[in-house]
């Protein structure tokens, strides 16, 4: 299983080169998608006048869409200061994302700076 952050889902929607990526995992994959990515679409759509419904129907379709479990609320504050020691910028959601990937063993398909020494990223 491959779980897609937002940044993944934004490159697709976009249509760019490294969205045609994202569209290959789409059709290979099993994908999750974690619901603060959601959540962050849904803000991003909004600056952007973006149909997000549509793109909501969409992910939901072609996604599992993962709830923070109480295992990763539990774990993810530990993952949250081990990264920001490192990277000062690393915020929650990326926390809550890479958590979620520990839990089901996934790679976090993803563009995203704070993901590139990561084991569990695919960088896009």
């Amino acid at each position: 299983m491959i779980l897609f952050d937002t940044y993944a889902w934004v490159e697709y929607f976009k249509g760019s080169q490294k969205g045609k990526i994202v569209e290959k995992y789409l059709i290979e994959e099993e994908i999750a998608t974690p619901s603060i990515a959601l959540i962050e679409l849904s803000c991003k759509s909004a600056k952007e006048e973006w149909d997000f419904e549509e793109y909501l129907k969409f992910i939901k379709a072609k996604s599992l869409i993962v709830g923070i479990s109480e295992e990763v609320i539990v774990r993810c504050g530990e993952v949250y200061v081990e990264e920001k020691k490192k990277k000062p910028e690393f915020g929650i959601a990326d926390a809550i994302i890479l958590t979620t990937a520990l839990k089901l063993n996934s790679k976090v398909l993803t563009g995203d700076k704070h993901f590139s020494d990561l084991k569990e990223a695919i960088m896009l």
